[in-house]
């Protein structure tokens, strides 16, 4: 929780919107205390429930600098308390004189006015939503984290709140707008996250938290959207490197087994982002669609590749039987076959243009496989009758798969 626990006022020891003059007095009574050797007790170290801090000279002295420009005062008030009104001073008073967290939430909470952001109200929130953050390492209460963050920046996007706080904190930020100020407090607000909820995926907590926020979460979904894109593209990027690596040289029948396994891992690395991007948009969204078609066109090279390969050698050996027989005698495609099975299952409710070339491609393999079978049946029958293989033997397995091949091929690319 460094954004609150190092939140330069809370080294200062001050408010948020305490005056420049009571910044420095407040710097030079700790830089006193550090002389001799001690460490200054002040009332909004807010210990506990915060870590003790621990005081340096260096780290006083470089206070001044991080709330320096107009965004950091606004950036650096919205994680810690001000006092606007009566309320908040009845209220800190109690945080900080008693450490009462309970207390200081009720009373703040009487000002929060039911957490509709006003003139009223802002600080109050503001202040409610700082402690209940604090105090989730005590409660473990998700929802009050994710009401408390989603509280505190319906300040920001509210124009006429987020004026009174900008002239309470930060007289010479007139000129700041929203989006600068969402461009300095989301990068933290995702590092808090990742602090206080580790197990959860940030990007998912942001869209649950901001979802009623009609001014953050459009440009905030875009962000999470075109993350996820890239993410599979990276992915997809990654596969097709792999895969190729594997297609170069000749032919093995290792080809028909390794190449479909890389697939398979694209197909089970993409189903996350893949499913939070169905989620965020409809499944008829082009951004959605292009994401599919770019996976499953690499799902498919990864089938129809190795086994291209397959053919191309075949074709090589055609006019030697007996390298066609040990070609042959090794040829296993039930992986390619395994891979298109699990690609148009997921494609069963979606329609795509890779999805008739898979369909068409599984169906030729497929037929290659019944052949494959119907051949190595001839081939047994034929040894089992005759353990030397005759001339006009060689000749007519020959034929056979010359004619197994130009069918296949023709099935597949016509």
């Amino acid at each position: 929780m460094k954004l609150i626990e190092h939140n330069p006022y809370r080294i200062l020891g001050v408010k948020a919107n305490a005056s420049l003059s009571d910044r420095l007095q407040q710097a030079n009574l700790i830089a006193q205390y550090l002389k001799i050797g001690q460490s200054a007790k002040l009332d909004f170290d807010i210990t506990p429930p915060l870590n003790l801090l621990e005081r340096t000279k260096d780290l006083i002295e470089l206070q001044g600098g991080r709330i320096h420009s107009t965004g950091d005062k606004i950036l650096y008030s919205l994680f810690w308390f001000v006092q606007a009104n009566g309320i908040d001073k009845i209220a800190l008073n109690h945080l900080t004189g008693s450490k009462d967290i309970d207390k200081a939430l009720s009373d703040f909470e009487k000002g929060c006015r039911d957490f509709v952001v006003g003139p009223d109200s802002y600080s109050a929130i503001l202040n409610h939503s700082t402690l209940q953050i604090i105090a989730y390492r005590q409660h473990k209460d998700l929802s009050k984290l994710k009401d408390a963050i989603a509280h505190k920046f319906s300040i920001v996007s509210d124009s006429k709140s987020l004026v009174q706080l900008k002239d309470l904190v930060a007289a010479d930020s007139k000129n700041i707008s929203v989006q600068e100020i969402l461009e300095l407090a989301m990068p933290k607000l995702k590092e808090l996250l990742k602090e206080l909820v580790p197990s959860k995926n940030t990007d998912k907590l942001l869209l649950e938290i901001f979802k009623s926020n009609t001014v953050i979460y459009p440009g905030l979904r875009n962000e999470v959207i075109d993350a996820l894109v890239h993410r599979i593209d990276r992915l997809v990027d990654k596969t097709e490197a792999e895969r190729n690596k594997a297609l170069k040289g000749d032919y093995t029948a290792s080809m028909l087994k390794d190449i479909p396994a890389l697939g398979r891992l694209l197909l089970e690395a993409v189903k996350a982002p893949l499913q939070e991007i169905e989620t965020l948009l409809d499944k008829s969204d082009p951004v959605y669609t292009d994401a599919l078609q770019k996976v499953f066109e690499e799902v498919n090279y990864c089938g129809v590749l190795p086994f291209n390969k397959l053919m191309d050698k075949l074709n090589s050996a055609s006019t030697s039987p007996v390298l066609m027989r040990a070609i042959v005698n090794k040829i296993d495609l039930n992986d390619i076959l395994k891979l298109y099975s699990q690609a148009i299952n997921n494609l069963s409710s979606i329609e795509i243009p890779e999805k008739d070339t898979i369909l068409r491609n599984q169906a030729g393999i497929k037929k290659m496989k019944s052949n494959l079978v119907a051949a190595k049946s001839n081939l047994s029958s034929k040894t089992g009758n005759n353990n030397s293989a005759s001339e006009d033997d060689s000749l007519a397995w020959f034929w056979f798969w010359f004619v197994v091949v130009v069918l296949v091929l023709i099935a597949l690319f016509n």
